[in-house]
């Protein structure tokens, strides 16, 4: 799922639903913000560097933010991140955290912050010296999806994203090779689905009201297949209409639809749209 040009969350897969914002308006594929998704099941990772630009361009991307210039690596073998970057505390000062990953009790990820190191230095025994945590040195948007509690970070997935946003509970979180790992299980399990193309990728709408461009669907039954069919399948939401317009619909036999699209990475050369992630202009209350 391509959320901007240049951040790409890979989903192993997923099951939820599509809940309205507004319960006056129904789900709308030209508005993100219209929905978000309910993940009952699902795997999602996300590489180093999508998060490093996912942190620059969206999660510390606001007026009076005090960190920037992040960059991210992980350490599969100890289950670490070391974030670094530049702090601003009336001058600007290089910092680097690095974090053991664990999951909160509320279903969010936890990065507790072993090291923390400015210049090369390691302060946080001074700060704990003088009473002091991360959490009272750097004063950060938790509405963008991290909050710091003592040397504690929190890590919401679904506020971290531009829209569509989600919702769900981590179960685990764990580093493998040059991705993080989020395994979701709110514990509900819905009846299986029964897509009309068998397909080793792809998209499933079933039930609700669903409406995109100028067609309203009632009773969805809408499945997007890649064309030609592979096991990767790269879908882009916000500019879903270059991928439907370069593709072609079937009708099934109970009138659901079949739409087979092009991948995303076929089509995104001629796109400008969303250059960078977007500044959301209504987010959803927190979850």
């Amino acid at each position: 799922m391509r959320l901007a040009h240049d951040v790409l969350l890979e989903v192993g897969s997923l099951r939820g639903t599509l809940e309205r914002s507004d319960a006056a308006i129904p789900v709308t594929f030209d508005n993100l913000n219209s929905f978000f998704i309910e993940v009952q099941t699902g795997t999602i990772a996300i590489g180093s560097a999508n998060l490093a630009q996912l942190l620059n361009s969206y999660v510390f991307a606001y007026p009076g933010s005090p960190l920037k210039n992040i960059g991210v690596s992980y350490d599969a073998a100890h289950n670490r991140i070391d974030l670094k970057g530049t702090m601003h505390k009336g001058v600007e000062l290089p910092f680097e955290i690095e974090g053991t990953l664990s999951v909160t009790a509320d279903g969010n990820i936890g990065l507790h912050a072993d090291k923390i190191k400015s210049a090369h230095l390691p302060f946080k025994g001074l700060l704990h010296l003088f009473g002091e945590d991360l959490a009272k040195l750097v004063n950060i948007n938790e509405a963008r999806g991290i909050r710091i509690d003592g040397d504690d970070l929190v890590l919401y997935p679904g506020r971290m994203v531009p829209a569509p946003h989600f919702k769900g509970r981590v179960t685990r979180a764990f580093v493998k090779g040059d991705r993080l790992v989020q395994v979701f299980d709110s514990g509900a399990r819905p009846a299986a689905l029964d897509p009309p193309v068998k397909a080793r990728a792809y998209i499933y709408h079933r039930g609700g009201v669903l409406r995109f461009g100028k067609l309203t669907m009632d009773d969805v039954d809408l499945e997007l297949v890649r064309d030609p069919p592979a096991a990767v399948f790269e879908f882009c939401p916000f500019d879903y209409k270059r991928q439907l317009s370069a593709g072609y619909s079937k009708y099934t036999a109970s009138l659901g639809l079949v739409v087979h699209i092009p991948d995303y990475s076929q089509v995104r050369a001629t796109s400008r749209v969303r250059a960078a992630a977007p500044r959301d202009a209504a987010r959803p209350a927190a979850r």
